[in-house]
């Protein structure tokens, strides 16, 4: 074996090592719409507030997520990107105590939301960040779909488990499921290199956000707004229809998480050929499956609904960042990633205050919102069918030609 052959094979096991740590830090991405199933349980502990105050425990981790993601790449000017991903889930880890001595108002639960957002906000852009360090091309979008499938798997285990140990011992157990973070937290420890923070000369590089990158991240926050209606709503439908409780929504909201396993799978052959209409097609799943849910309280239909919601949710998710990052050169990733998942979590904050709104002037049945949405949803797939945010170059992450910039 020549000395060349070994460092290409020692390069591709540091690859995949490193490719392990990125995969198993990204199981506790979507816990900012996990806990959804355990809404109607804190409801029922504070009667007194509205669904809106009470959503808001939820959507407030997604609020400061907005920040926090800002912070982030001025963060890697000094820390290294492994050390703010392990900073962000040692807080998730923190936010699985906190509730277990601070639970008597709900302002408290507000300050468990802000530790539980800075943690995710961290884990999001780093480890989104790191996957454009390290992959590229279509095998990027490859990657960000097998990372999909580890946000699926880790989003339905918090599902799932913060809906049984609420509906079993409490609604303050159910935060304990992010103790999942502590062996995620020494595998990251073990795998992910501790990288060098920005240099000096780097630190001044200019980035301007472009009408591109303004319209994309428009486009974010009102998809986040409506399709966050699915997750903040899920257990109070099954309340107020008599279906079920705070179980019977986490299997449900299980089954989208764990429907994005397929979606990643597909991921990059769905972004090879949709290319630039991958968001659109994304959206019309997602608007599909907001209204599928509701239609029927038949188990069959309520779950047809939550598939075709984990698909248009996975898809959505991993194409959305990646085509963020494919969008700016690859020392400003961070920032485009930041700014693109800032406006979308903005937009699923002001998801109760907007969709409850607007809602009420249709109909007092909760089921108004998801129709409101859904409807809301198709159109954004229209806009974004008609103007597409990037170009099929982009959302491929092909070479630019000769003489062309990306």
């Amino acid at each position: 074996m020549t000395e060349l052959q070994g460092k290409e094979l020692t390069d591709k096991k540091s690859r995949k090592k490193i490719a392990f740590g990125l995969l198993i830090m990204s199981l506790t991405l979507a816990g900012n719409s996990a806990l959804s199933p355990i809404i109607s349980e804190i409801s029922k502990a504070f009667p007194n507030e509205g669904d809106a105050t009470v959503q808001s425990v939820v959507t407030m981790i997604n609020l400061v997520m907005l920040p926090m993601f800002l912070l982030e790449p001025v963060l890697e000017r000094f820390v290294s990107k492994r050390n703010i991903a392990l900073l962000g889930t040692a807080l998730m880890t923190l936010g699985a105590i906190l509730p277990q001595f601070i639970y008597r108002y709900i302002w408290q639960l507000y300050l468990v939301s802000i530790v539980l957002g800075t943690g995710v906000a961290f884990v999001i852009v780093v480890s989104s960040s790191l996957i454009s360090d390290y992959f590229s091309g279509i095998e990027k979008s490859v990657f960000m779909g097998y990372q999909s499938i580890f946000v699926s798997v880790g989003g339905g285990i918090i599902a799932q488990g913060s809906g049984y140990l609420a509906g079993k011992f409490g609604w303050r157990n159910g935060y304990l499921v992010f103790l999942i973070t502590i062996p995620i937290l020494i595998i990251v420890l073990l795998t992910v290199p501790s990288t060098m923070p920005v240099l000096p000369q780097t630190r001044n590089q200019h980035f301007s956000i472009s009408r591109r990158l303004w319209y994309y991240a428009i486009i974010c926050l009102v998809l986040g707004i409506f399709s966050a209606t699915f997750n903040t709503n899920l257990s109070l439908f099954f309340v107020r229809r008599g279906i079920g409780g705070t179980r019977e929504a986490g299997t449900v909201s299980s089954i989208m998480q764990l429907t994005g396993i397929a979606a990643g799978l597909l991921l990059g052959r769905i972004v090879a050929r949709l290319k630039k209409y991958t968001i659109a097609f994304a959206t019309v799943l997602m608007a599909l499956g907001t209204c599928i849910t509701v239609i029927s309280p038949l188990w069959l239909i309520i779950c047809i609904g939550a598939v075709l919601m984990g698909l248009g949710f996975a898809v959505r998710n991993a194409a959305g960042v990646t085509f963020a990052a494919n969008m700016v050169s690859r020392q400003q990733t961070s920032a485009s990633i930041a700014i693109v998942s800032a406006a979308y979590n903005l937009g699923y904050f002001l998801n109760a205050c907007v969709v409850n709104g607007i809602s009420k002037l249709i109909s007092t049945d909760i089921r108004a919102r998801f129709y409101l949405s859904g409807a809301m949803l198709l159109a954004i797939a229209l806009i974004t069918g008609i103007k597409v945010p990037v170009s099929d170059r982009e959302a491929v992450d092909a070479e630019p030609e000769e003489g062309g910039t990306k």
